[in-house]
């Protein structure tokens, strides 16, 4: 028995279709689609404007990040193009990122980790603070690393930042910034070796173990990422999008059992209201075969997202797990 949901997993991959549901639905030199996620590591940052710019640097769609921090562009035809996420009134710092759509490529991920420009050295979980003495000309450089990089200057920020570093190398806060810049980049090896060095300086860095994960699981390190986001959650089990993340990657390394947990904890933080965590249970439940939950959650996703562009095309695939579901259907 082959379901719909298993053929599009199948010819898309679990990289795709973990992280937005939609692009299950894409067909392939029909509708190109542009979709991501957006988040700061420590959680999804909702209701940020992301533009969907030409190869003219003009804006051609427009759009906000839902409440998961999910967001997506659609019908596109093939060409190059430009992400960009805005960030006014907020203390984040803006990214645009470079995305190609193919002939014989009808989807692209686009993920973003925001970086604030506002730095301290207290725990995003409430935790302890981290207390470091720096040397002054180190902490003149870090300052001015981040001053450059808030003003969109990230070749000079970086190179600043990389400075602090080499002046001060077990510099916690320099090298978190300058590893979730790698990160947010996508520049996955060198974040890798630099947040290694933060989380080394200090083991309770959660950013700092989120993003190193985020950058292991993108270089198919997934051993490594489920052992760094299992720290993270150490450091903050509140964390939905911690919990949501560790059900993927378990997932994608086929241990299914424990995946379920942490999707089902991610469902009761969020008390219900995270479409992505409900998505991705229902991949789990249909990898498990168990096709009546799997239909299940995905009602649920479609009440806590009712606006979803593929409501019609989601609604004959509940149905068609349902017929699953009682032996209805076909091989």
């Amino acid at each position: 028995m082959l379901l719909l949901l298993g053929i599009f997993i199948t010819m898309l991959g679990p990289a795709i279709e973990a992280t937005y549901p939609t692009q299950l639905f894409v067909q392939q030199g029909f509708l190109n689609s542009i979709s991501g996620h957006v988040s700061d590591g420590r959680g999804a940052i909702p209701n940020l404007q992301v533009e969907l710019l030409n190869d003219m640097d003009s804006v051609i769609q427009r759009t906000k990040t839902d409440s998961s921090g999910l967001f997506a562009f659609r019908r596109l035809s093939t060409g190059i193009f430009q992400v960009r996420v805005q960030t006014y009134g907020t203390s984040y710092i803006g990214q645009v990122k470079r995305v190609q759509l193919e002939r014989t490529r009808a989807f692209e991920q686009v993920d973003f980790v925001l970086v604030s420009n506002q730095t301290s050295s207290i725990s995003p979980t409430g935790g302890a603070v981290f207390v470091q003495e720096v040397p002054e000309q180190a902490r003149r450089e870090f300052d001015r690393g981040s001053d450059l990089l808030k003003n969109e200057r990230r070749k000079e920020g970086l190179a600043a930042l990389r400075k602090a570093v080499e002046m001060f190398p077990s510099y916690f806060a320099a090298l978190e910034l300058l590893g979730m810049e790698y990160v947010k980049q996508q520049e996955y090896e060198p974040a890798i070796d630099v947040l290694t060095k933060a989380v080394e300086v200090n083991r309770r860095a959660y950013q700092s173990l989120y993003g190193l994960s985020v950058a292991q699981q993108s270089l198919k390190q997934l051993p490594q990422a489920v052992e760094s986001m299992r720290r993270a959650i150490t450091l903050n089990p509140g964390s939905v999008n911690a919990n949501l993340w560790m059900g993927m990657l378990l997932r994608q390394s086929a241990k299914l059992d424990e995946a379920e947990t942490y999707l089902k904890q991610a469902v009761k933080l969020s008390e219900s209201k995270s479409p992505d965590a409900h998505w991705q249970l229902a991949l789990l439940f249909n990898d498990l075969k168990r096709y009546r939950e799997a239909a299940d959650e995905l009602e649920v996703f479609l009440k806590v997202q009712p606006d979803s562009k593929d409501t019609e095309l989601i609604k004959k695939l509940i149905q068609r797990l349902r017929q699953n579901a009682s032996g209805g259907g076909t091989r």
